[in-house]
């Protein structure tokens, strides 16, 4: 991998790069990455999954960024799309409806348990089927961003990774608690219906980032966005 900017380099050693950067919260809550794939035209999946618009290099770096993070925090749609399975690295999803299906791989391991982020009710309701298989957490009427990052912290968790979807990316970034964004760009037009990496309400306003890097491999674009700080969201 190469880095075009801010510090040139032919051949990047991605996980030093990614080891040396800085990702403490002066809030104290867990430092949060949201790190998407989208096409030139703003795509984030082609039929249903992301895999088609990456490259070994984006492969490189998602893995790299899992391994340097506590937690990974998923909605319940992309866990199932993207058919996920136990992982060394937590695995937190959230499902408002606890809409799972408990013989997924996800659950396939007993010593790599995930996460379940829901509400009082679906737990009330479905808690019973993950017995055994995995930890249901009750957040009360509705499950927030500050609610899953407070008990993911409580766990010790310092770094969380969101993997999306776009549901979920919206609900980290209307409450003003992503402070990093990992965006690869992939070279394709993918065409088709409109989709990006937050969903379609918009929201309540604007989230702007500074640019902090720009790699590149295999043709994608990697940059890196932070969250400028100036008071405790």
């Amino acid at each position: 991998m190469q880095e075009l900017w801010p510090s040139p380099c032919e051949e990047l050693d991605l996980d030093t790069r990614l080891r040396a950067d800085r990702r403490t919260s002066a809030t104290g809550r867990p430092w949060c990455t949201l790190m998407m794939i989208a096409s030139i035209d703003g795509r984030i999946e082609v039929d249903g999954l992301s895999g088609p618009l990456g490259a070994p290099a984006d492969h490189q770096r998602f893995v790299a960024m899992r391994r340097h993070a506590d937690a990974i925090i998923v909605g319940a749609t992309t866990a199932r799309v993207e058919d996920y399975r136990p992982s060394d690295t937590l695995i937190a999803v959230v499902t408002a409806r606890l809409s799972l299906d408990p013989t997924a791989r996800l659950f396939g391991d007993v010593e790599r348990q995930p996460l379940l982020y829901t509400t009082s009710q679906a737990a009330g309701t479905r808690a019973a089927d993950f017995a055994g298989i995995s930890e249901v957490c009750a957040l009360g009427d509705s499950v927030s961003a500050a609610g899953v990052l407070a008990d993911l912290g409580r766990r010790g968790c310092s770094h969380v990774v969101l993997e999306g979807g776009p549901t979920l990316n919206s609900l980290f970034l209307e409450a003003d608690l992503v402070d990093e964004l990992l965006l690869s760009t992939s070279p394709n037009v993918a065409g088709g219906p409109p989709t990006s990496i937050t969903s379609a309400a918009p929201l309540s306003a604007t989230r702007p980032f500074s640019i902090d890097r720009v790699l590149l491999g295999d043709g994608l674009v990697f940059t890196r966005w932070l969250r400028p700080r100036t008071s405790t969201p």
